[in-house]
């Protein structure tokens, strides 16, 4: 999953420490309902220590509050071999999520399934994998819900 729609009001801030914006406040339980409604609660979140990545988590508390979380620094900017790295730590049968930023988001998911798929803000993919084949069974994008 890509982080919500951050703010740029605050020139000042790093990015790694930029909040969400109203936009991004909004759509993070949005996301989190439907990806719920679908069946794709994690057991284990892995996400950025960016302070949009963890406002995002926090938005989504409502349905995934019991959730083990991980805060993961090296996820913060990572490219695809620093995400794979990440995902040496997924649960073996269960759902991991990784929760971080653009373009290592959408990198990720084409270097394990082949496929391209625009991640916009608050975006989520759902992949799966099945005797080392990756593939992409859904996307799901706040302005489509």
């Amino acid at each position: 999953m890509r982080h919500a729609k951050s703010s740029w009001d605050h020139p000042e801030l790093r990015d790694h420490d930029r909040p969400l914006n109203p936009r991004g406040i909004r759509d993070s339980p949005r996301v989190a309902d439907e990806l719920a409604s679908r069946g794709w609660v994690p057991e284990l979140i892995l996400v950025s220590s960016a302070t949009r990545t963890l406002q995002t988590l926090e938005g989504m508390s409502g349905q995934f509050g019991s959730v083990r979380k991980e805060v993961r620094p090296g996820i913060y900017h990572a490219g695809v071999h620093d995400l794979l790295l990440e995902l040496d730590d997924m649960l073996d049968g269960g759902t991991t999520m990784i929760l971080g930023h653009n373009p290592g988001s959408e990198m990720l998911i084409n270097h394990l399934s082949g496929e391209w798929h625009v991640m916009p803000t608050a975006a989520a993919a759902l992949l799966v994998e099945n005797g080392g084949i990756w593939s992409v069974e859904s996307v799901i994008r706040p302005k489509e819900i």
